[in-house]
């Protein structure tokens, strides 16, 4: 039988590995600390020899898409519907939204404790055996019994396990999003015509690749600037306000790999990634929206991404946008679905995640899959 355990205090978790200390950090100085909109509860979860974050959002406050499916599937939706189709008066996509969202609020759609949940876009996987998620659920639901229990980032083409243990415990799959993931058993994509061309700019440029911690700890205020411009100012208000403590953090306790972009002593791009298994996830990244397209920073960052995870012969997972670049590149769009438990709760409130598990089935067909 697993040995499980939330931990609610940051003293009781172990520093020798990057989660604890990371969720130390987190539960110690508070989430808003180092994510400014992601106003939730952080604590751990341990099972057996591992820690995972657990996040419990009772639902009282806005906060980012990381971490409320209200923002993710309403909010976030809306705004790219609204792009999509800028033609049409803003006060129809409100009026579209308004009464789901009635309901959605009704029913404390945010009302969720997050089990292996980041606060980052895309998760490192839990790699949890079918009777370590029965104990780890069990737990959860002990503690919080009114909330639905989400795993978020599940893939299932790199993590097909997961998703039949998931499947095996009563979890549902609700559609998220489309990531894009390249390599595997053929390197084909190393010799297409958009990669090869990122490849000779990234050698031909007068940037300077830097992965050195202390030189990029001296950039942090650089790095949230540009994160931020790209990210908030120029997607969506929504995505998590990651903020310099966030980066440094990230960097002095080694969570994310860094590697920036360097000219004339200003960082004009960086990118991030973790390594788990034989995959390589890009995080978060930034570049100066201002320099002319013709520069390339982000075709460079990306280049620098393909470049090592080829060199270690890890399948590489893009995250999400941006897919005409990346399939160019020979990536292939997968679907991602949050794992929601809900059989506990009310009636309403399960059908609140029917009815989003029934849009994001309806928003997918016809749309290509790896």
């Amino acid at each position: 039988m697993p040995d499980v355990q939330i931990l609610s205090h940051y003293r009781d978790l172990p520093r020798e590995e990057i989660t604890g200390r990371y969720v130390a950090a987190l539960m110690r100085h508070g989430t808003t600390f180092f994510i400014e909109n992601a106003d939730v509860s952080m604590q751990a979860l341990r099972i057996d020899e591992r820690i995972l974050p657990l996040v419990i959002n009772p639902g009282a406050h806005p906060t980012s898409y990381v971490c409320s499916p209200y923002a993710h599937y309403l909010s976030l939706t809306a705004e790219e519907f609204a792009k999509r189709h800028s033609g049409l008066p803003a006060a129809t996509f409100r009026a579209l939204a308004f009464p789901f969202g009635v309901f959605l609020r009704g029913v404390s759609i945010d009302r969720v404790a997050f089990i292996n949940n980041w606060l980052l876009s895309t998760n490192p996987s839990p790699e949890l055996s079918p009777e370590q998620i029965r104990a780890a659920t069990h737990q959860v639901l002990e503690q919080s019994p009114d909330y639905a229990v989400v795993f978020r980032s599940i893939n299932p083409v790199l993590d097909p396990s997961l998703c039949t243990a998931l499947r095996e415990n009563g979890y549902r799959f609700v559609r998220s999003r489309r990531v894009y993931v390249l390599g595997g058993t053929t390197r084909h994509h190393l010799e297409r015509y958009n990669t090869q061309n990122d490849f000779k700019l990234l050698k031909s440029s007068p940037y300077r690749v830097i992965t050195c911690r202390k030189t990029l700890e001296q950039n942090v205020a650089r790095m949230t600037e540009l994160y931020q411009a790209l990210y908030l100012s120029k997607h969506s208000m929504l995505n998590p306000r990651l903020n310099s403590d966030f980066f440094l953090l990230t960097l002095q306790e080694n969570v994310l790999a860094f590697v920036g972009l360097e000219k004339g002593g200003s960082l004009d791009g960086f990118v991030t990634y973790f390594v788990q298994g034989d995959r390589m996830t890009g995080a978060v990244m930034g570049y100066d929206l201002s320099l002319p397209k013709r520069v390339g920073v982000y075709r460079m960052l990306m280049a620098l991404l393909i470049s090592e995870a080829s060199q270690r012969g890890l399948r590489l997972n893009l995250s999400a946008g941006v897919g005409h670049f990346k399939m160019l590149r020979g990536a292939l769009p997968v679907e991602e679905f949050d794992a929601v438990y809900d059989r506990h709760l009310p009636a309403s409130r399960r059908l609140a995640w029917t009815a989003l598990r029934m849009a994001g089935h309806f928003a997918s067909r016809g749309k290509p899959q790896a």
